[in-house]
């Protein structure tokens, strides 16, 4: 009884991880996206750099740990997961609920997270491991990357392009939403406007992911699940929820620009800052034998196969429907062989 006990109570914890993620996701794309519209900046710088950072913390905060306490395989396959889950489940989840139209300012974005993963992923499969060199590397090229996001014009002018701009919110909001919001005023009575909800977003998600994600370890480990595998599978799917909860969020509140935006900056993140930090406090890798090969091919495959789909589409970079259909069949085909490996 013992076992089944320990095991009920870790899915009750993962179960409340996701209750605050929920509500932490809410609150971050409602003050985002006014925030956005007050003064006037673009969705998508909102979402690659206040987003993006900020749904990327549980993967900052669960690297950490693990690194610190010597483990940083745990980590930096949550990293490689978290990547590939952004760019098969999220996105693809996103785009089968509504096509996303990648405009100019998203656009802008893309080179930079190609060369993030792209750089993460080769350091791994060039050595296996990681060095904490190599992590100053990662480190340096996150400064180049985040100037790279706030150099568009329309971000630091706070002159948003046709196109660019918020839609309006109208009607009355959801009693979800004035619930949520009347909560948060008893919380912070004195707080007004956006800040207040983007702080209480931040808060509710890495306190959710790290709920969360502890209850989807424990019940890994009483599976009996490698580490390694840990990473790459329960605690990528379980740090990747805050950009799934936002993605939804955002999308009902008609802002798939924000989703785009949040899933580039969250994996120029995860893979420069996040993977820089690991490796400083412990170098390391995710695996013996084929396992780096395996993952990292998994993570810059999807990686490549959204920004084709976006390149490639006949309706002005769009991504249609069907193509997030196949990148969520892309992600369920590959997860197995991750598993495998």
């Amino acid at each position: 009884m013992g076992v089944p006990l320990r095991m009920a109570g870790d899915v009750v914890i993962a179960l409340v991880g996701l209750a605050l993620l929920l509500a932490g996701s809410h609150w971050l794309v409602a003050g985002s996206s006014r925030l956005a519209a007050r003064r006037g900046m673009s969705p998508v710088v909102v979402g690659a750099v206040i987003l993006g950072f900020g749904t990327s913390m549980p993967e900052l905060v669960v690297g950490v740990t693990a690194a610190a306490q010597g483990d940083p395989a745990l980590g930096l396959g949550g990293i490689v997961g978290s990547n590939a889950a952004n760019m098969g489940l999220v996105l693809g989840v996103a785009a089968v609920a509504t096509p996303i139209a990648a405009d100019r300012s998203a656009w802008w974005r893309v080179p930079a997270s190609l060369v993030a993963v792209g750089l993460f992923g080769s350091l791994l499969l060039t050595g296996g491991t990681i060095q904490r060199w190599e992590g100053g590397v990662l480190l340096a090229t996150m400064i180049v990357a985040t100037w790279w996001l706030l150099r568009d014009p329309e971000a630091a002018g706070g002159k948003p392009g046709t196109g660019d701009r918020p839609r309006a919110e109208t009607g009355e909001p959801p009693a979800l939403d004035l619930w949520l919001d009347a909560a948060a005023r008893r919380l912070v009575p004195r707080s007004r406007g956006e800040m207040w909800r983007m702080t209480l977003g931040l808060v509710g998600i890495v306190a959710g992911a790290q709920v969360s994600v502890e209850g989807f370890t424990g019940i890994a480990a009483r599976l009996g699940i490698a580490t390694g595998l840990v990473g790459l599978s329960l605690v990528a799917v379980g740090t990747s929820l805050p950009e799934l909860a936002t993605a939804l969020v955002g999308i009902r509140r008609g802002q798939p620009l924000l989703t785009l935006g949040n899933l580039l900056g969250s994996n120029i993140f995860n893979s420069l800052a996040i993977g820089g930090i690991v490796v400083l406090v412990h170098p390391g890798g995710i695996g013996s034998d084929g396992t780096p090969w395996v993952a990292a091919g998994v993570m810059m495959g999807l990686m490549l196969l959204a920004v084709g789909f976006l390149a490639t589409s006949r309706s002005r970079r769009r991504l249609e429907r069907w193509e997030g259909a196949a990148l969520l069949a892309g992600y369920a085909v590959a997860l197995p062989f991750i598993l495998m490996s």
